[in-house]
Formats: structure tokens, sequence, C-alpha cells
């Protein structure tokens, strides 16, 4: 089975399915990293800033309604509450940290010189600890700039390859010594907008296709005419197409209907010089066989009379040889009626012919050339193979007519060479032995003329040789 399409279309299409692919995963890959980037910074931003309005919140209030608005505020992904103790000890800050308090949502409160204490903390029992305990009061200092922006572009990209769940803890100092302790599992990972992102990935796709698949429907229609012209004109039948489509297109069409135009006058001069020559060779041989007719009996009148019928036979079968390349209009008919017409003619005139069963078959075509080539062979079958036997097979592609016969059969070596005009395997230049080497050929070229093929084999069935006609069958009823 071939993986890879022969046809332009399909290979066209193959090749936008897989620059799109490539295409939407290399989308994808770079859009998964800046959505979960982004939809993580919104969560934890979140987050962030419901602890600083609780913080403003309960820092203006009295201490006997905080633990009320605290439990309201709080929910499964925030633990707030009111502690005399900071749930986290002062020590150095950590990059983590530095961008949290001096870049992130509480950098208003670290401004204003209130003490936050911030960490990450993972399960030790699976994953290492990211930061332990952390700040006391934080001040900017130089060193930290690098820290800062490392962490402002791909915190979440640490956050998402940790193999835990992360928490979140803060510690705020309150106005009256006590502490706002919270507790915040930031966001992780979600996917649920990857479901739109791919319905609509795949109707681009679909109607991605859709578009080429028209266009290259569009652009090689006139290529598939010229096809079907090309395929009409080696059978016989010139057929001039409009000059559509792209510019290279209509420059091969055009070559196309030129040299079907160049062809077609070349074969009608051709026509009317043999026609010419035909009646200029027949009036002097003519002339010379009623003079030799009117010397007196003798082996000299007998030899001149054989000769002049051999010159006469020579130009006939060389006009018939070259009339056989001349255009014939095609027409429907019925192949099996026609071959069985042609044998019963030539056993009515001593041949010994047969012709076997033959399904009935309807054929668009050239009936004269195709009885033309079929006699030819059963004749040349006669004569060298003492009979001929006719049959007929029709495929769903092709036609093929056999002319086997009994005879001594031709050597391998020889049987494309017996199809050159004048030549015989038989050497002698006598016409009883053998006629003018021009039989086959002119088969050949009728069929060749048809679009058809021609082969010489071994019978399968005995000794013998097989003449094989194959003829193109593009429907037949």
């Amino acid at each position: 089975m071939r993986l890879f399409p022969r046809r332009a279309a399909s290979q066209l299409v193959l090749l936008v399915i897989v620059v799109m692919l490539l295409a939407q995963g290399v989308t994808f890959w770079m859009m998964v990293g800046e959505r979960q980037g982004a939809l993580q910074t919104a969560g934890l931003n979140n987050l962030l800033q419901r602890v600083g309005n609780a913080y403003a919140l309960v820092n203006s209030m009295p201490e006997a309604g905080r633990k009320r608005a605290l439990t309201a505020l709080s929910d499964p992904l925030l633990e707030l509450s009111e502690d005399p103790e900071p749930l986290l000890k002062a020590d150095a800050s950590p990059p983590f940290s530095v961008w949290l308090l001096s870049e992130g949502p509480l950098s208003d409160l670290t401004s204003a010189s209130h003490d936050v204490r911030t960490r990450i903390l993972v399960d030790d029992d699976r994953c290492k600890r990211e930061n332990d305990d952390h700040h006391e009061h934080y001040e900017h200092h130089d060193e930290h700039d690098d820290l800062i922006e490392e962490y402002q572009e791909d915190w979440h990209k640490r956050l998402r390859k940790m193999d835990c769940p992360p928490v979140l803890e803060l510690s705020l100092d309150l106005k009256d010594g006590q502490w706002l302790n919270a507790v915040a599992l930031p966001p992780r990972p979600s996917w649920l907008w990857l479901k739109a992102a791919l319905i609509g990935a795949g109707v681009t796709a679909v109607l991605l296709i859709a578009a080429v698949l028209l266009a290259v429907r569009y652009i090689l229609a006139p290529v598939r005419k010229l096809r079907e012209a090309a395929v009409a004109f080696s059978q016989g039948t010139p057929r001039y197409l409009p000059e559509r489509g792209p510019e290279d297109i209509r420059d091969v069409i055009r070559a196309f209907n030129d040299m079907q135009h160049q062809v077609g006058r070349s074969q009608d001069e051709k026509a009317r010089l043999l026609a010419a020559l035909a009646h200029d060779l027949r009036t002097p041989l003519t002339a010379m066989r009623l003079r030799v007719e009117m010397l007196p009996e003798g082996e000299d009148r007998t030899r001149l009379l054989d000769n002049l019928a051999e010159m006469q036979g020579l130009a006939e079968d060389t006009l018939d040889f070259i009339r056989g390349s001349a255009s014939e209009l095609t027409r429907r008919f019925d192949l099996a009626a026609l071959l069985e017409s042609l044998c019963d003619d030539l056993a009515e005139i001593g041949m010994a012919v047969t012709c076997e069963e033959m399904p009935r078959c309807i054929m668009q075509g050239r009936p004269e050339a195709v009885r033309r080539a079929a006699r030819n062979l059963i004749e040349n079958a006669v004569s060298y193979g003492d009979e001929a036997r006719v049959s007929m097979v029709v495929n769903p592609d092709s036609i093929s007519i056999d002319i086997a016969d009994r005879g001594p059969g031709i050597p391998a070596e020889l049987r494309e060479k017996v199809f050159e005009p004048f030549f015989r395997v038989e050497t002698s230049r006598s016409r009883d032995s053998g006629g003018a080497g021009l039989g086959l050929a002119i088969a050949r070229t009728l069929v060749l003329g048809m679009g058809g093929t021609i082969a010489i084999d071994d019978r399968a069935d005995g000794p013998g040789m097989r003449v094989r006609i194959t003829l193109p069958n593009p429907g037949h009823s």
C-alpha cells in the first residue's frame, strides 16, 4: 500500500495538512505555556488582592468584629485568621518573596513599611521544600533586581513543575500588635480553556482543508480535461480545449491545441499526397500490364506479369501501411459483432478461422481500423500457423483480442522486430512464401493509433503463437 499519494491534487492537500498540523502544534505549544501562565498569574493576583483587602478591612475594624469578618472572607482557597503571633518567623527574604513584596500585588503594603512575611511550602514527604521561613521587614537592594525579574517572568513555570500542590503562607502585622495570618492555595493549571481552543482549531482546519480542496479542484480541472483530450487524441480524435486556469496551464493547453492542429494538418497533407501517388503509380502499372499481356505466350511474358503483380501488390501494401495512420472518425460499434462477421467472411473464402463465443461489447472507437488490424493478423496466422482462433476478453479498463495459431512461432528476439515495416522472418523475396512484410506493421500502426498495444507471446494451451491486441475501454456497454 502506498502511503504517499500519486496525484498532484492529493499531494497538495497532504502538504497543506502536514504544514497546518505542524503550525497548529507549534502554536499550541507556545499558547499552552502563555495561557497557563496568564491564568495562574491572574489567580495568584486575585488571592493576594483578597489578602490585601482583608488586611485593610480588619486593620480598620474594632477587635470584636474581626473574627466574624475573617470567617466570612475565608473559603477553601484562602484561610484567614487573626492571631497574637505570626505564622512565620523572621528570616532573610527568599527570591519569591522579593518579587511578591516589591513588584507583586502586596507591594503597596511593603512600601508603607508593614511587616509582611511570605513563604511557599510543599509536602515534605513527596517534594522538596522550595522556601523555608522568610522575611521580617523588606528593604530594597540592587542585588535583588535579577531575582525580581526572574520570578516575575517565570514563577508560574516553577509552580507548574512541582510534583505537589504548593501552599502560600503570609503573615501581616496589624496596628494593634495582632497578626493577620493567611494560608492560600495558588491556582493549579486549568485545562478548561483547552476544549474551546481545540474546537476552534478543528473548525479552522476543516475550513482550511475545504478551501484548499476547492482551490486545487479549480486549478487542476483544466489538467484533467487536458489528460482526457490527450487520450482522445492518441486514439485518433482531436479535441480542442478552451484556455482556462492559471497562466502556466493556459500555456500548456495552448501548446497542446497547436500540436493537434499541426498534426492534423500534416495528416491531411499526407493523405492528399498519397491520393496523388496512388493515382500516379496505378496508371503506369496498368499501362505496362496491358502491353505485356499483348505479348505472345512464353516464359518472358509470364515472368513480366509476375513482376508487375508483385510491384502492384507492393505499392498497394505500402499505401495501406501509410493510410493506417490516417484519421478515422470514432463512433460506437459492437466489437464482438465486428469480429464474428470478419471471421465468417474469411471462413467463406476458405481460411481456417475459428471465432470463440464473445461477450457483447459496445465500445467507442474506429471500427474500420479494428477490422483491418484483425484481418491482417488473422491472415498472417493462417499463412504461417495453418489456423487462426479468435477470442476476446472484456476487462474493466481494457479489451483484449487474441489471435492464436498452431504454427512454429517467432523467436523471442524477433518478436518486436517483426512489427517493423518490410521485415520478414522468411528471407526470400517471393510473395508466395511470405508477404511484403507490412501486415504486422500495418496492424501495429492501426492499434497504436487507437491508443492500444500489440504483443506476441506463446500459446499457454499448446504449441503455437498468440498475438494480443489490447484496446482502452473507457466505458463499454
